[in-house]
């Protein structure tokens, strides 16, 4: 394994609008190093561009090069979703070591020891459409493991994670990296990395350089964080936006078993648990995406019985993966397109321009959504999904890929709406820090079982 050098690398999407200006880096075997930056800035464009995914299907090198030195690399997509092309598991890994002209036996002997390492016995055969984020990102993470390349580009790997697996996945990385594998990942979480990390490359002025030892240590978390929420349960004075009344919900096994519970209206309730304990499946079963038995009702009228078309107007789910929910091509026609479906006067065209500064998304206007880096895609459909005005909104890790600022401020604007327009939000999210400065409720699932907890 040797060296990837890069030399004076500039890189652009648009003519005479370079993203990143002048990179020089030296990156060593067997080293990991944490790719650090804000919402946007270019380090997924910069991963992309190791992983000799750009300039071959975007953007330009305007100057400079990377040399990769022979060396052998694969890229985990921060949505992995987007390069997964086959239906479980198991056949995902044989298809790509089948593109690297592996043999039969060579396939069998990979296969199980990405299996073993990863931990996703469980997952082979599932459908992937059916798995949780955090259970993708296991999936992905055991294809590059079965590929034994030298370098391993990750972006954004722990996105959806718990924090258990998200634990387990760099304790896994180690272990890589004792074995001599070079490790390249962007994170906004800077937790749990100080036992890794040998070098961090930040973000200054369209470029990433390395800082100096005494910064590094001066950035990176303590291992443990305990984060420390305080919750009120629901009063007996809350009106009910659904109850739920001996309902189960089961996907290749029983994931709901709920003997009753309330969701308070016009209320935020936080709602966390384990990768693959069923919170997805509860906001589809939620949308009429997903069947149920027993009860659950929507203002005391019972969803199976509803007209989706009509239900739907008032009950909308905000995607785990943002471009699912995009039907135009730039930021701009997506924002037309929901100023003409908006029918509520707090969105004005002043209002509108306002949330797109706080956003950083006033100057992408004329670009291609799906172009755009997976944090500015995701705080464009949660704006988009704001001003649908829907009565009822269910986040779906609505946080995933943006840094503290980027959080704080798409909290705000949910906040905001939603005491405006009287909504009943329902936010998934594992990441949990000052949650309960935002959201009035916590309900943990777990045991197939929504419990509400006071911390």
């Amino acid at each position: 394994m040797k060296n990837i050098k890069i030399n004076n690398l500039s890189f652009a999407y648009e003519k005479n609008n370079n993203i990143l200006n002048n990179i020089n880096l030296n990156l060593e075997p067997g080293k990991f190093y944490l790719l650090s930056g804000p919402t946007g800035c270019g380090k997924s464009t910069l991963l992309k561009l190791l992983a000799n995914l750009y300039p071959k299907f975007t953007g330009k090198i305007t100057s400079g090069s990377i040399n990769w030195n022979h060396s052998t690399y694969a890229i985990m997509f921060q949505n992995p979703s987007q390069q997964f092309t086959m239906a479980t598991a198991r056949e995902e890994i044989i298809f790509a070591l089948e593109n690297l002209q592996k043999t039969p036996p060579e396939y069998e002997n990979r296969l199980k020891i990405a299996t073993k390492f990863t931990q996703i016995t469980n997952l082979l055969d599932q459908k992937i459409s059916t798995m949780s984020g955090g259970e993708k990102q296991r999936v992905a993470l055991a294809v590059l493991i079965a590929m034994d390349v030298d370098y391993l580009i990750l972006d954004e790997p722990f996105a959806s994670c718990d924090p258990e697996s998200r634990i387990f996945l760099i304790n896994k990385l180690i272990q890589l990296k004792k074995i001599g594998k070079t490790i390249i990942l962007s994170d906004h979480n800077l937790n749990n990395y100080q036992k890794i990390c040998d070098d961090i490359l930040q973000y200054q002025n369209n470029s990433f350089i390395f800082l100096s030892k005494s910064e590094k240590n001066k950035i990176l978390k303590p291992e443990n964080i305990e984060t420390k929420l305080n919750f009120s349960l629901p009063s007996k004075k809350d009106k009910s936006a659904f109850i739920l009344n001996q309902t189960s919900i089961s996907q290749n096994r029983l994931l709901l078993n709920q003997k009753s519970l309330s969701i308070p209206q016009e209320k935020i309730t936080l709602i966390t648990g384990a990768n693959g304990i069923g919170k997805s499946s509860f906001f589809d079963t939620l949308t009429k995406i997903h069947p149920y038995s027993g009860s659950i009702t929507y203002q005391n009228n019972e969803i199976s019985k509803l007209k989706s078309r009509k239900y739907l107007l008032h009950v909308a789910q905000v995607f785990q993966n943002a471009s699912n929910q995009f039907l135009k091509v730039t930021v701009a026609d997506e924002i037309n397109l929901s100023k003409k479906l908006c029918k509520n006067n707090f969105f004005s065209d002043k209002k509108i321009q306002e949330m797109l500064k706080l956003l950083n998304l006033d100057t992408h206007l004329n670009q291609i959504v799906y172009s755009l880096s997976g944090g500015q895609q995701k705080k464009l459909q949660i704006l988009l999904m704001l001003l649908s005005g829907h009565d009822v909104l269910l986040f779906d890790e609505p946080l995933s890929g943006l840094d503290k600022n980027s959080s704080e401020i798409v909290l705000q604007l949910i906040r905001e709406t939603q005491k405006e327009l009287h909504q009943t939000i329902l936010i998934i999210s594992h990441q949990l820090q000052e949650m309960d400065k935002w959201c009035d409720y916590h309900l943990v699932f777990a045991n197939q079982q929504l419990t509400y907890v006071e911390n």
